[in-house]
């Protein structure tokens, strides 16, 4: 392989590594990770008081949303996660195409994963409720 290939080879490696931490950067900064504080939790459970009559379902749902708010913050560390790995990736100047795929392919299968439960609760949660409840929940 010449000099030439070697260079651009590297480049683009460098600038993908740069192009992912631009980006994760850009859509996850520290002062931007949403936290279940107590206040959040007193929030969802008071709405599902508000507008779910029924304690059995009421009690399901504030666990539901418990859960997917659990499942947010989740979402919001791995990209954090990513983006300080992307960081170190583009630090190491030994770092391989490889090694930048691998980074993106373990991301996005946790990420599917963590997706797929998302989507469960949110499903589980309208399971719970008629269409009037959740919108009264959502607004």
């Amino acid at each position: 392989m010449n000099m030439t290939t070697r260079y651009r080879k590297a480049t683009l490696l460098m600038s993908i590594a740069l192009a992912i931490g631009f980006l994760v950067s850009c859509a996850s900064s520290p002062e931007k990770v949403p936290t279940l504080s107590d206040k959040t939790a007193s929030q969802w459970n008071a709405t599902v008081e508000k507008h779910i009559p029924d304690v059995q379902r009421a009690g399901n749902l504030k666990q539901l949303g418990q859960k997917l708010a659990a499942l947010q913050e989740s979402l919001s560390r791995d990209v954090t996660e990513l983006n300080e790995k992307a960081v170190a990736l583009n630090v190491n100047y030994d770092a391989t195409k490889e090694e930048a795929r691998q980074l993106i392919t373990d991301f996005a299968a946790k990420r599917n994963a963590a997706l797929e439960q998302y989507r469960d609760v949110i499903f589980a949660m309208r399971r719970e409720v008629s269409a009037d409840e959740w919108k009264a929940l959502t607004k």
